[in-house]
């Protein structure tokens, strides 16, 4: 069985800033090496100019996973429709025009019409682009889009911030070190909430979980400049509690939450952009989160993606490496711990990494956005946690 955590409240289905979402040093399981290098940039698939991240979804309604890139020099998604075997084609109206430098991606049902939709931040434009989904892989912007963001929206997570029903979106604001809300009304429209809220300098990623266990969404964003992660306690009305702190590693650039001790509290996995490394920090329960454990990765961490990659139980971690150009595997033991990691090499400058069940085996996949090459590799995994290139 299939164990992925996007960290799905509500109606959200997958995420692009993680997107989906997780992580867990003792037993180890080696990676399977590709024939050559060659064959896994044969196996990707082109997309727009600067992709900089890579979501997944079911946006044809035909059961198989397809996936979305954020093109940032296109100013465009791109959108490739799954046919369930690890393949993908270029949907109808793809690439589909948003406003400048798009750097980031949600995706869930916006207006309630069970068809996913797109949220997509833009960080030289200082707004976000909603994209409603037709149901057949074309999306079509709404008429108050693009909504009005801080300056340098750089990142987006989406989830029912005020509890009544309806998803909501945060931005994290780079520039500002702020961030924003969107309050969603439920037919694809968003409104911002009164003012932002501040964290750490320089936010580059932002994340969404029940931190305090009272079942109201809270925030935890990375601060690269700061080189720590600021967690925003939610009310439960669209508004945030002050800020608290926390130390990771050197140049912070993206985190994953989930639950890696196994003990129903989720905790924090952050990419350490100059240590090269991840941190693991505990959650309490209540809010609060213990010291960092830290575990080395390739050259430069960008993204993680986390999921159960070898069916063991045990949550996993896919880390894409900017500098490396390979993607380090974690695999987990269930206390919070991960094996010494195991590298695949990708295309040049991977920048995003997404998961999912590409081919219908029940076992995970990987999609990562290649930023050097402008194409997203294809890793298909044989649930053992070995991955090869796709076919």
């Amino acid at each position: 069985m299939i164990k992925l955590h996007n960290f799905y409240f509500g109606r959200v289905l997958g995420l692009c800033l993680l997107v989906l979402s997780q992580v867990s040093l003792i037993k180890s399981v080696s990676a399977q090496p590709p024939d050559s290098a060659s064959s896994i940039v044969e196996s990707a698939i082109s997309v727009g100019a600067g992709p900089r991240c890579v979501a997944v979804g079911d946006f044809d309604g035909d059961g198989k996973l397809d996936f979305v890139t954020a093109n940032q020099e296109a100013n465009n998604v791109s959108v490739f429709l799954g046919k369930g075997t690890g393949s993908f084609k270029e949907a109808k109206g793809s690439p589909v025009a948003v406003e400048g430098s798009p750097r980031a991606i949600v995706v869930a049902d916006f207006n309630g019409d069970k068809k996913l939709d797109l949220a997509v931040a833009n960080s030289s434009s200082n707004n976000v682009s909603i994209l409603l989904g037709d149901g057949s892989g074309g999306f079509k912007a709404t008429n108050d889009s693009p909504v009005e963001a801080g300056p340098r929206p750089i990142s987006l997570a989406v989830g029912d911030l005020n509890n009544d029903g309806k998803l909501d979106l945060a931005v994290a604001n780079m520039v500002s070190g702020a961030v924003s809300i969107l309050l969603g009304d439920g037919s694809g429209g968003f409104k911002s909430a009164a003012r932002p809220f501040k964290v750490g300098r320089t936010p580059t990623f932002l994340a969404l979980g029940d931190f305090n266990g009272d079942h109201k969404l809270d925030v935890v964003t990375v601060n690269q400049v700061s080189n720590n992660v600021s967690v925003l306690l939610g009310n439960g009305d669209g508004t945030f509690q002050a800020k608290a702190d926390f130390e990771v590693g050197s140049h912070p650039r993206s985190v994953a939450v989930a639950d890696v001790n196994g003990d129903q509290k989720p905790d924090l996995i952050i990419a350490n952009g100059n240590a090269n490394s991840v941190s693991v920090l505990l959650n309490d329960g209540n809010g609060s989160f213990g010291p960092k454990t830290d575990f080395p990765t390739g050259s430069a961490p960008r993204w993680l993606a986390v999921g159960d990659f070898d069916n063991d139980g045990k949550l996993d971690l896919a880390v894409a490496n900017e500098e490396s150009n390979d993607v380090s595997l974690l695999m987990g033991d269930g206390t919070g711990h991960f094996t010494p990691h195991t590298s695949i090499p990708v295309g040049t400058n991977p920048v995003a990494v997404a998961a999912g069940d590409f081919n219908g085996d029940h076992s995970l996949d990987l999609a990562v956005a290649n930023n050097g090459p402008n194409n997203v590799s294809i890793l298909i995994g044989d649930g053992t946690g070995k991955f090869r290139p796709r076919h």
